[in-house]
């Protein structure tokens, strides 16, 4: 089992519109453009799994390709916007998605090719030779991260979130962990509350303990924060070559 990322930046992406950040400056030399923080598992038979759907395109990224099942953590622009198009696909697929009434723009109203399930904490769901087990996150939405089982490798996957309870930590503390990715989007003078800071995220990864961690959903202003102030990391952050 892999985890692809299509993004691992915040709802801004990098580079931002006329940001002339180290950050910024530096993506537009190399030519890079990292987007909204989704991934994806490409199953033994070949379908896809998306985790989160941020990205406006993604039916054009996936066509030809059939998307088994979509796995939301919340109903923010920036991990549904790509549901707008993907619902007019000719292939029916199921969304498993937290507790949310409204959702986002009219995507429960017009369903068309996307099946909404609301998922259940700690329940697993089998799609395919694989495991997702919702586990709550503490965010501005109501917001559930995914741990991923497969037969030789299990992934915790943690975005977006300012925190995460007693039992989502105890629960994550009871399974061997091969591979950890989490919300850390803010430095530590950044903190708007609905987001991990660096030091944050370190701090949780350390006791949940993964074989491999890694920080995502990073902002640009975070990054030119690092770099400026040459500040090492216990954890790298995921980046879009």
């Amino acid at each position: 089992m892999k985890l692809d990322f299509l993004g691992t930046a915040d709802s801004g992406g990098i580079p931002i519109h006329n940001c002339k950040c180290l950050i910024c400056q530096e993506y537009r030399k190399n030519k890079k453009i990292n987007l909204a923080t989704s991934a994806y598992i490409t199953c033994k038979n070949g379908e896809i799994i998306l985790l989160d759907a941020g990205i406006e395109n993604i039916s054009t990224i996936f066509d030809n390709k059939k998307i088994k099942t979509i796995f939301l953590t919340h109903f923010h622009p920036d991990h549904t916007l790509g549901l707008l198009r993907l619902r007019y696909s000719a292939d029916k697929m199921d969304c498993y998605h937290p507790k949310d009434d409204k959702g986002f723009a009219d995507l429960f109203k017009y369903t068309k090719a996307i099946n909404y399930k609301e998922n259940t904490p700690f329940t697993p769901i089998k799609i395919n030779e694989l495991i997702f087990t919702p586990i709550p996150l503490k965010h501005s939405k109501n917001t559930t991260g995914y741990l991923i089982e497969s037969e030789n490798k299990t992934i915790a996957y943690l975005t977006d979130c300012a925190g995460i309870s007693k039992e989502s930590m105890d629960f994550l503390s009871s399974k061997n962990i091969d591979e950890c990715y989490i919300d850390a989007g803010l430095a530590p003078n950044f903190n708007n509350g609905n987001h991990l800071n660096y030091e944050e995220a370190t701090k949780l990864l350390d006791k949940i303990n993964a074989k491999e961690s890694h920080l995502m959903h990073a902002s640009h202003q975070t990054l030119t924060h690092i770099k400026s102030n040459n500040i090492k990391l216990k954890y790298n952050f995921m980046d879009i070559s």
